[in-house]
């Protein structure tokens, strides 16, 4: 193994609020060229003629430290009077659109005319002044969609934004996964790195649309080296986000038995808060007691250092 004196690589698998800071954890702790994040496009969509691409904006503003810490999405400093003039011209405001976080969304959707798309991921995360790989998963977006109890199927940005993530879900398709271009970088990074980390991000709507690609699935399981996950919840109940109404609708457990039970097919050892290992039933899955909360820069550098005794135990 790889000693802790900045040379541990490690690969990250996130989405969401849970995987940007878990991002954010890594890049305060480690140093940039060790480190690659591989972001979810499953949540990626078009409005008003615009390429949003929600999950990496999220990872990529918490790396520029541009991210609106109350919200945990988002910019910081951010303006209204573009979607003021959208409601008075009576366009669909359901979905905010700050006047900064407008910008890259115009930008990029303007690059995308004449460039890839990782090229213009990696365009804006150098403009940003971020050293980190951050990748898109697939080079085309992929459309998560929701499969809900009275069975129709509803996109993803209108089930979680447009209904507050209120109808009961059944569950989740990612139908254009299978035919989906990986990254360039990806495939290699999931399989050189020393360990493989799978961010506390929501599983089924952060991670399974990265997973449901072939090719990254492959990737994964064919993998020897060590592959981590990191329980989104605390004290038992989700930090942010839907997981917790999920995980009764779709899950085969509730809390943190159904964390274990979705990371046993990906991972050897799952990291979880030290008290809530009692009572799971976790087969061959290991379970680490782990700082897991990353609310702050303080909670966030305890996770490292829990990360980073815990590696040097192998």
């Amino acid at each position: 193994m790889s000693d802790l004196g900045g040379q541990l690589s490690i690969t990250l698998l996130c989405g969401g609020v849970g995987g940007a800071r878990a991002a954010l954890a890594l890049s305060e702790n480690f140093p940039s060229n060790q480190l690659t994040f591989i972001v979810n496009t499953g949540d990626d969509f078009l409005h008003m003629g615009l390429e949003i691409w929600p999950d990496w904006d999220t990872v990529v503003y918490h790396l520029s430290q541009l991210s609106d810490d109350q919200r945990g999405w988002g910019r910081a400093d951010e303006g209204l009077r573009c979607m003021e003039e959208f409601g008075r011209l009576r366009a669909p405001i359901w979905f905010h659109l700050g006047d900064r976080d407008l910008a890259l969304h115009v930008y990029r959707t303007w690059q995308l005319k004449s460039k890839s798309a990782h090229r213009v991921a990696s365009d804006i995360t150098s403009a940003l002044g971020i050293p980190t790989t951050v990748l898109r998963v697939t080079e085309e977006s992929l459309a998560t969609s929701l499969l809900l109890k009275d069975r129709t199927v509803m996109d993803f940005q209108t089930w979680f934004v447009g209904h507050q993530s209120g109808p009961e879900v059944q569950g989740v398709l990612v139908p254009g996964a299978a035919q989906a271009s990986v990254t360039p970088g990806v495939l290699e990074a999931i399989a050189s790195c020393d360990l493989l980390l799978f961010a506390p991000s929501n599983p089924f709507l952060s991670l399974d649309p990265i997973l449901k690609v072939p090719a990254v699935a492959e990737a994964v399981a064919r993998r020897s080296g060590p592959k981590w996950g990191i329980s989104p919840l605390w004290n038992g109940k989700a930090v942010k986000g839907p997981l917790d109404s999920l995980l009764a609708q779709i899950g085969t457990s509730r809390g943190q038995q159904g964390i274990v039970d979705y990371f046993r097919v990906w991972v050897d050892r799952l990291l979880l808060p030290e008290s809530e290992r009692v009572g799971l039933v976790s087969g061959d899955l290991a379970l680490e007691g782990c700082r897991t909360l990353l609310a702050d820069r303080l909670k966030r550098r305890e996770f490292c250092t829990d990360l980073k005794t815990l590696w040097s135990k192998l």
